[in-house]
Protein backbone atom coordinates (compact mmCIF):
# COMPACT_ATOMS: atom_id res chain seq x y z
CA UNK A 1 0.00 0.00 0.00
CA UNK A 2 1.37 3.33 -0.91
CA UNK A 3 0.21 6.94 -0.21
CA UNK A 4 -1.15 8.91 -3.08
CA UNK A 5 -0.65 12.47 -3.87
CA UNK A 6 -3.45 14.00 -2.35
CA UNK A 7 -2.89 11.55 0.59
CA UNK A 8 -5.55 8.70 0.45
CA UNK A 9 -3.84 5.56 0.93
CA UNK A 10 -4.01 2.60 -2.27
CA UNK A 11 -2.56 0.74 -4.88
CA UNK A 12 0.10 2.66 -6.77
CA UNK A 13 -0.27 2.78 -10.41
CA UNK A 14 2.71 0.87 -11.09
CA UNK A 15 1.06 -1.93 -8.97
CA UNK A 16 -2.22 -1.69 -10.21
CA UNK A 17 -0.55 -1.92 -13.49
CA UNK A 18 1.81 -5.18 -12.53
CA UNK A 19 -1.41 -7.02 -11.10
CA UNK A 20 -3.99 -6.25 -14.15
CA UNK A 21 -0.32 -7.58 -16.56
CA UNK A 22 -0.50 -10.42 -14.54
CA UNK A 23 -4.04 -11.31 -14.75
CA UNK A 24 -4.13 -10.72 -18.20
CA UNK A 25 -0.82 -13.68 -18.59
CA UNK A 26 -3.34 -16.07 -16.63
CA UNK A 27 -6.13 -16.23 -18.88
CA UNK A 28 -7.31 -14.35 -21.89
CA UNK A 29 -8.68 -10.86 -21.60
CA UNK A 30 -12.52 -10.75 -21.46
CA UNK A 31 -12.59 -8.60 -24.76
CA UNK A 32 -10.91 -11.31 -26.59
CA UNK A 33 -13.67 -13.70 -26.34
CA UNK A 34 -14.48 -15.46 -29.17
CA UNK A 35 -17.56 -14.04 -31.11
CA UNK A 36 -19.72 -17.34 -30.97
CA UNK A 37 -19.29 -16.94 -27.25
CA UNK A 38 -20.38 -13.57 -27.13
CA UNK A 39 -23.30 -14.64 -29.32
CA UNK A 40 -24.32 -17.13 -27.22
CA UNK A 41 -24.18 -14.86 -24.13
CA UNK A 42 -26.23 -11.87 -25.83
CA UNK A 43 -28.79 -13.95 -27.01
CA UNK A 44 -29.60 -15.00 -23.57
CA UNK A 45 -30.04 -11.38 -22.08
CA UNK A 46 -32.80 -9.49 -21.60
CA UNK A 47 -33.47 -6.50 -23.55
CA UNK A 48 -31.81 -3.73 -21.17
CA UNK A 49 -28.69 -6.24 -20.20
CA UNK A 50 -28.54 -6.60 -23.64
CA UNK A 51 -27.85 -2.85 -25.01
CA UNK A 52 -25.54 -2.63 -21.49
CA UNK A 53 -23.22 -5.45 -22.83
CA UNK A 54 -23.18 -3.81 -26.14
CA UNK A 55 -21.34 -0.87 -24.33
CA UNK A 56 -18.46 -3.12 -22.86
CA UNK A 57 -16.18 -2.77 -25.58
CA UNK A 58 -15.45 -2.96 -29.04
CA UNK A 59 -15.85 -6.41 -29.45
CA UNK A 60 -18.47 -6.69 -27.19
CA UNK A 61 -20.44 -4.06 -29.23
CA UNK A 62 -19.85 -5.74 -32.85
CA UNK A 63 -21.29 -9.11 -31.23
CA UNK A 64 -24.56 -7.44 -29.79
CA UNK A 65 -25.16 -5.15 -33.04
CA UNK A 66 -24.44 -9.03 -35.13
CA UNK A 67 -27.51 -10.43 -32.71
CA UNK A 68 -29.32 -7.08 -32.05
CA UNK A 69 -32.77 -8.18 -34.29
CA UNK A 70 -32.94 -11.26 -32.70
CA UNK A 71 -32.95 -10.63 -29.35
CA UNK A 72 -35.17 -7.57 -29.46
CA UNK A 73 -37.61 -9.43 -32.00
CA UNK A 74 -37.72 -11.87 -29.04
CA UNK A 75 -38.51 -9.43 -25.95
CA UNK A 76 -42.37 -9.67 -24.68
CA UNK A 77 -44.72 -6.52 -24.85
CA UNK A 78 -43.38 -4.07 -22.69
CA UNK A 79 -45.91 -1.56 -20.44
CA UNK A 80 -44.51 2.56 -20.81
CA UNK A 81 -44.31 4.02 -17.19
CA UNK A 82 -45.16 6.54 -16.96
CA UNK A 83 -46.90 6.97 -20.42
CA UNK A 84 -46.84 10.41 -20.61
CA UNK A 85 -44.97 13.78 -19.81
CA UNK A 86 -41.67 11.80 -18.50
CA UNK A 87 -38.42 13.92 -18.08
CA UNK A 88 -35.39 12.09 -19.72
CA UNK A 89 -36.08 8.18 -18.16
CA UNK A 90 -38.42 6.44 -19.64
CA UNK A 91 -39.29 3.10 -17.79
CA UNK A 92 -40.75 -0.15 -19.31
CA UNK A 93 -42.30 -3.02 -17.61
CA UNK A 94 -41.93 -6.52 -18.31
CA UNK A 95 -45.52 -8.09 -17.54
CA UNK A 96 -44.01 -11.45 -17.42
CA UNK A 97 -41.00 -10.82 -15.41
CA UNK A 98 -42.25 -8.71 -13.39
CA UNK A 99 -39.47 -6.60 -13.38
CA UNK A 100 -39.04 -2.79 -14.90
CA UNK A 101 -36.38 -1.56 -17.14
CA UNK A 102 -35.14 2.12 -17.21
CA UNK A 103 -34.03 4.00 -20.34
CA UNK A 104 -32.44 6.99 -20.20
CA UNK A 105 -33.32 9.56 -23.04
CA UNK A 106 -32.94 12.86 -24.57
CA UNK A 107 -35.19 15.21 -22.35
CA UNK A 108 -39.01 15.51 -23.33
CA UNK A 109 -40.52 17.26 -20.52
CA UNK A 110 -43.35 19.67 -21.92
CA UNK A 111 -44.45 17.41 -24.73
CA UNK A 112 -46.93 14.75 -24.68
CA UNK A 113 -47.40 11.10 -26.27
CA UNK A 114 -49.36 11.15 -28.85
CA UNK A 115 -48.81 8.09 -30.77
CA UNK A 116 -46.74 4.96 -31.17
CA UNK A 117 -45.18 3.46 -34.67
CA UNK A 118 -42.92 1.02 -35.92
CA UNK A 119 -41.30 0.62 -32.52
CA UNK A 120 -41.09 4.75 -32.34
CA UNK A 121 -42.82 7.06 -29.78
CA UNK A 122 -44.53 10.27 -31.08
CA UNK A 123 -44.05 13.24 -28.86
CA UNK A 124 -45.86 16.64 -29.60
CA UNK A 125 -45.13 20.06 -27.60
CA UNK A 126 -48.00 20.66 -25.43
CA UNK A 127 -48.40 24.35 -26.36
CA UNK A 128 -48.17 22.98 -30.35
CA UNK A 129 -44.82 25.19 -31.35
CA UNK A 130 -41.98 22.94 -31.29
CA UNK A 131 -41.76 20.04 -34.25
CA UNK A 132 -43.41 16.78 -33.79
CA UNK A 133 -40.49 14.45 -32.51
CA UNK A 134 -40.02 10.71 -32.70
CA UNK A 135 -37.89 8.51 -30.61
CA UNK A 136 -36.65 5.12 -30.88
CA UNK A 137 -36.15 4.03 -27.07
CA UNK A 138 -34.43 0.84 -27.98
CA UNK A 139 -32.31 2.05 -30.98
CA UNK A 140 -31.96 5.85 -29.82
CA UNK A 141 -33.14 6.80 -33.53
CA UNK A 142 -34.39 9.71 -34.10
CA UNK A 143 -37.08 10.93 -36.68
CA UNK A 144 -38.90 15.12 -36.48
CA UNK A 145 -41.68 16.52 -38.31
CA UNK A 146 -43.76 19.58 -39.08
CA UNK A 147 -45.91 21.21 -36.25
CA UNK A 148 -49.05 19.52 -36.68
CA UNK A 149 -52.03 22.33 -37.29
CA UNK A 150 -53.91 21.01 -34.52
CA UNK A 151 -53.36 18.57 -31.54
CA UNK A 152 -53.06 14.26 -32.53
CA UNK A 153 -53.95 11.61 -30.58
CA UNK A 154 -52.59 8.91 -32.83
CA UNK A 155 -49.59 8.97 -35.20
CA UNK A 156 -48.05 6.46 -37.60
CA UNK A 157 -45.11 6.67 -40.01
CA UNK A 158 -45.05 4.93 -43.21
CA UNK A 159 -41.36 3.84 -43.38
CA UNK A 160 -38.96 4.82 -40.52
CA UNK A 161 -35.74 5.97 -41.76
CA UNK A 162 -35.40 9.11 -42.44
CA UNK A 163 -37.76 11.82 -42.21
CA UNK A 164 -37.19 12.56 -45.66
CA UNK A 165 -38.41 9.20 -47.17
CA UNK A 166 -41.32 9.00 -44.65
CA UNK A 167 -44.99 9.86 -44.44
CA UNK A 168 -46.47 10.33 -41.63
CA UNK A 169 -50.68 9.83 -40.95
CA UNK A 170 -52.76 10.93 -37.79
CA UNK A 171 -55.93 11.23 -36.06
CA UNK A 172 -57.41 14.56 -34.52
CA UNK A 173 -57.75 14.35 -30.83
CA UNK A 174 -60.65 15.14 -31.25
CA UNK A 175 -60.92 12.14 -33.81
CA UNK A 176 -62.70 14.36 -36.76
CA UNK A 177 -59.70 15.03 -38.52
CA UNK A 178 -57.50 12.81 -40.32
CA UNK A 179 -53.93 14.80 -41.36
CA UNK A 180 -50.91 13.87 -43.00
CA UNK A 181 -47.43 14.94 -43.92
CA UNK A 182 -45.43 13.55 -46.77
CA UNK A 183 -41.66 14.93 -47.50
CA UNK A 184 -43.15 16.43 -50.87
CA UNK A 185 -45.16 18.54 -49.28
CA UNK A 186 -45.05 22.27 -47.53
CA UNK A 187 -47.67 21.60 -44.86
CA UNK A 188 -49.93 19.26 -43.80
CA UNK A 189 -53.26 18.42 -45.28
CA UNK A 190 -56.56 17.83 -43.66
CA UNK A 191 -59.29 15.10 -44.23
CA UNK A 192 -62.92 15.75 -42.51
CA UNK A 193 -64.88 12.52 -41.65
CA UNK A 194 -65.86 10.94 -45.17
CA UNK A 195 -69.63 10.64 -43.23
CA UNK A 196 -71.85 12.72 -41.33
CA UNK A 197 -72.04 11.78 -38.10
CA UNK A 198 -68.94 9.50 -38.15
CA UNK A 199 -65.70 10.27 -36.54
CA UNK A 200 -62.13 8.93 -37.48
CA UNK A 201 -61.21 5.34 -35.36
CA UNK A 202 -58.05 4.17 -36.35
CA UNK A 203 -55.18 3.96 -38.62
CA UNK A 204 -52.83 1.44 -39.84
CA UNK A 205 -50.40 0.52 -42.26
CA UNK A 206 -50.73 -3.05 -43.88
CA UNK A 207 -48.63 -5.22 -46.93
CA UNK A 208 -48.15 -1.10 -47.73
CA UNK A 209 -51.11 0.68 -47.67
CA UNK A 210 -52.23 2.86 -45.62
CA UNK A 211 -55.77 2.28 -43.83
CA UNK A 212 -58.19 4.05 -41.94
CA UNK A 213 -61.19 3.34 -39.82
CA UNK A 214 -64.22 5.21 -39.03
CA UNK A 215 -66.84 4.51 -35.95
CA UNK A 216 -69.13 2.82 -38.65
CA UNK A 217 -67.27 0.04 -39.44
CA UNK A 218 -65.80 0.76 -42.31
CA UNK A 219 -62.39 0.81 -43.79
CA UNK A 220 -60.91 3.05 -46.08
CA UNK A 221 -57.54 3.62 -48.40
CA UNK A 222 -55.79 6.50 -47.67
CA UNK A 223 -53.74 6.77 -50.95
CA UNK A 224 -51.12 9.16 -50.65
CA UNK A 225 -49.74 9.89 -54.12
CA UNK A 226 -49.50 13.45 -55.64
CA UNK A 227 -53.57 13.51 -55.98
CA UNK A 228 -53.85 12.14 -52.64
CA UNK A 229 -57.55 10.33 -52.10
CA UNK A 230 -59.67 8.47 -49.38
CA UNK A 231 -61.80 5.90 -50.76
CA UNK A 232 -63.82 3.10 -49.23
CA UNK A 233 -62.28 -0.03 -48.84
CA UNK A 234 -64.18 -2.66 -46.52
CA UNK A 235 -67.01 -2.88 -44.68
CA UNK A 236 -67.40 -5.10 -41.22
CA UNK A 237 -71.12 -5.33 -40.64
CA UNK A 238 -71.75 -4.02 -37.34
CA UNK A 239 -71.98 -0.52 -36.64
CA UNK A 240 -69.55 0.46 -33.56
CA UNK A 241 -70.73 1.95 -30.05
CA UNK A 242 -67.70 4.52 -28.75
CA UNK A 243 -67.59 5.63 -25.37
CA UNK A 244 -66.90 9.02 -23.76
CA UNK A 245 -65.06 9.26 -20.53
CA UNK A 246 -64.23 12.72 -18.89
CA UNK A 247 -60.72 14.18 -20.06
CA UNK A 248 -59.00 17.41 -18.27
CA UNK A 249 -62.94 18.39 -17.68
CA UNK A 250 -63.82 18.08 -21.06
CA UNK A 251 -65.68 15.18 -22.82
CA UNK A 252 -63.95 13.39 -25.45
CA UNK A 253 -64.84 10.18 -27.92
CA UNK A 254 -62.61 7.04 -26.87
CA UNK A 255 -63.13 4.63 -30.06
CA UNK A 256 -63.43 1.08 -28.78
CA UNK A 257 -62.64 -0.28 -32.46
CA UNK A 258 -59.43 -0.50 -34.29
CA UNK A 259 -57.28 -2.25 -36.67
CA UNK A 260 -54.86 -4.51 -35.57
CA UNK A 261 -52.44 -6.72 -37.84
CA UNK A 262 -50.45 -9.98 -37.93
CA UNK A 263 -47.43 -10.46 -41.05
CA UNK A 264 -50.55 -11.70 -43.26
CA UNK A 265 -53.92 -10.56 -41.56
CA UNK A 266 -56.08 -7.40 -41.15
CA UNK A 267 -58.50 -7.17 -38.17
CA UNK A 268 -60.64 -5.31 -37.18
CA UNK A 269 -62.00 -5.59 -33.04
CA UNK A 270 -65.08 -4.15 -31.17
CA UNK A 271 -63.44 -4.67 -27.47
CA UNK A 272 -64.86 -3.39 -24.47
CA UNK A 273 -63.17 -4.60 -21.19
CA UNK A 274 -65.17 -6.97 -19.71
CA UNK A 275 -67.70 -7.91 -22.53
CA UNK A 276 -67.75 -10.29 -25.30
CA UNK A 277 -65.44 -8.82 -28.10
CA UNK A 278 -65.75 -8.74 -32.01
CA UNK A 279 -63.11 -9.55 -34.02
CA UNK A 280 -63.65 -9.42 -37.81
CA UNK A 281 -60.65 -10.84 -40.35
CA UNK A 282 -60.80 -8.52 -43.20
CA UNK A 283 -60.71 -10.34 -46.49
CA UNK A 284 -58.46 -8.31 -49.19
CA UNK A 285 -60.13 -9.97 -51.98
CA UNK A 286 -63.85 -9.58 -51.14
CA UNK A 287 -63.32 -6.69 -49.05
CA UNK A 288 -65.49 -7.78 -45.97
CA UNK A 289 -65.14 -8.23 -42.82
CA UNK A 290 -65.58 -12.38 -41.62
CA UNK A 291 -66.43 -13.15 -38.29
CA UNK A 292 -63.86 -15.16 -35.92
CA UNK A 293 -63.98 -17.06 -32.79
CA UNK A 294 -60.51 -17.83 -32.34
CA UNK A 295 -56.91 -16.66 -32.67
CA UNK A 296 -55.12 -19.62 -32.76
CA UNK A 297 -51.64 -19.52 -31.65
CA UNK A 298 -51.71 -15.86 -31.66
CA UNK A 299 -52.99 -13.23 -28.57
CA UNK A 300 -54.26 -9.85 -28.68
CA UNK A 301 -52.18 -7.54 -26.56
CA UNK A 302 -54.40 -4.10 -26.24
CA UNK A 303 -53.45 -0.47 -24.20
CA UNK A 304 -55.84 2.91 -25.34
CA UNK A 305 -53.20 3.85 -27.75
CA UNK A 306 -51.30 0.50 -28.88
CA UNK A 307 -52.04 -2.64 -29.94
CA UNK A 308 -50.67 -5.24 -31.54
CA UNK A 309 -51.32 -9.70 -32.43
CA UNK A 310 -48.29 -11.51 -31.22
CA UNK A 311 -47.94 -15.19 -32.46
CA UNK A 312 -46.56 -18.12 -29.62
CA UNK A 313 -46.56 -15.61 -26.02
CA UNK A 314 -46.47 -19.10 -24.38
CA UNK A 315 -42.59 -19.03 -24.98
CA UNK A 316 -42.86 -15.80 -22.13
CA UNK A 317 -44.80 -17.98 -20.02
CA UNK A 318 -48.26 -16.28 -21.26
CA UNK A 319 -51.71 -17.78 -23.48
CA UNK A 320 -52.55 -17.32 -26.51
CA UNK A 321 -55.73 -17.19 -27.95
CA UNK A 322 -56.92 -14.62 -25.47
CA UNK A 323 -56.60 -10.71 -24.76
CA UNK A 324 -54.26 -9.00 -22.55
CA UNK A 325 -56.11 -5.38 -22.01
CA UNK A 326 -54.45 -2.65 -20.06
CA UNK A 327 -56.45 0.02 -19.42
CA UNK A 328 -55.65 3.21 -18.10
CA UNK A 329 -58.12 3.83 -15.66
CA UNK A 330 -57.95 0.01 -14.49
CA UNK A 331 -54.58 -0.96 -12.60
CA UNK A 332 -53.92 -4.37 -13.49
CA UNK A 333 -53.98 -6.03 -16.79
CA UNK A 334 -56.61 -8.03 -17.53
CA UNK A 335 -56.55 -11.46 -19.23
CA UNK A 336 -59.47 -12.35 -21.23
CA UNK A 337 -61.04 -15.27 -22.73
CA UNK A 338 -62.41 -14.53 -26.20
CA UNK A 339 -65.65 -14.47 -24.38
CA UNK A 340 -64.54 -11.67 -22.38
CA UNK A 341 -64.17 -13.77 -18.75
CA UNK A 342 -61.11 -13.33 -16.73
CA UNK A 343 -58.77 -15.73 -17.02
CA UNK A 344 -56.08 -13.99 -15.09
CA UNK A 345 -55.53 -10.72 -13.29
CA UNK A 346 -51.71 -9.77 -13.54
CA UNK A 347 -49.67 -7.40 -11.14
CA UNK A 348 -50.74 -3.65 -10.67
CA UNK A 349 -48.12 -2.23 -13.43
CA UNK A 350 -47.81 1.50 -11.37
CA UNK A 351 -49.86 3.34 -13.93
CA UNK A 352 -51.63 5.10 -11.07
CA UNK A 353 -48.21 6.68 -11.08
CA UNK A 354 -49.39 8.77 -14.13
CA UNK A 355 -52.11 10.19 -13.12
CA UNK A 356 -50.68 13.94 -12.81
CA UNK A 357 -50.13 13.78 -16.44
CA UNK A 358 -51.97 16.16 -18.99
CA UNK A 359 -53.33 13.51 -21.31
CA UNK A 360 -54.45 10.12 -20.04
CA UNK A 361 -53.42 7.22 -21.89
CA UNK A 362 -52.05 3.95 -21.87
CA UNK A 363 -49.11 2.36 -24.15
CA UNK A 364 -47.77 -1.21 -24.64
CA UNK A 365 -44.73 -0.81 -26.24
CA UNK A 366 -43.83 -4.62 -28.77
CA UNK A 367 -40.20 -4.43 -29.08
CA UNK A 368 -40.37 -6.74 -32.09
CA UNK A 369 -41.95 -3.71 -34.08
CA UNK A 370 -38.17 -1.92 -33.88
CA UNK A 371 -36.96 -3.89 -37.17
CA UNK A 372 -40.47 -4.76 -38.69
CA UNK A 373 -40.77 -1.54 -41.37
CA UNK A 374 -44.01 -1.66 -43.36
CA UNK A 375 -42.82 0.36 -46.64
CA UNK A 376 -45.62 2.45 -48.27
CA UNK A 377 -46.53 0.72 -51.55
CA UNK A 378 -47.34 3.87 -53.78
CA UNK A 379 -48.19 1.60 -56.70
Amino acid sequence: MTKRKDGVEGIDDGALKKRITSEKSDGRPWSELPMDVLGDISRKLNLVDHLAFGGVCWSWRMSALASESDVIASQPPLVVLPSISVDKVLSLYNIFEENTYHIELPTFASKDCCGLSSGYLVFQDRKGKDELWLINPITRHELKFPTPPTNISHATITSPTTASDSSIVALSRDFVHLLFYRPSDDKWTIYKTPEPKCFYADIIVFKGQVYVLTCNGKIWNLRLQSDASLTLFAVCDNPVRCSTILRRFSFQYRPNVFLVASDDELMMVNFRVFTRPKIFKVDLETRKGVVTNSLGDKALFIADMSRALISNPTKWGGRSNCIYALDYYLDPIYVLSLEGKILQTLQDTGSSRCRKCTFYSSYLYFPNKCFQVDFLNEN
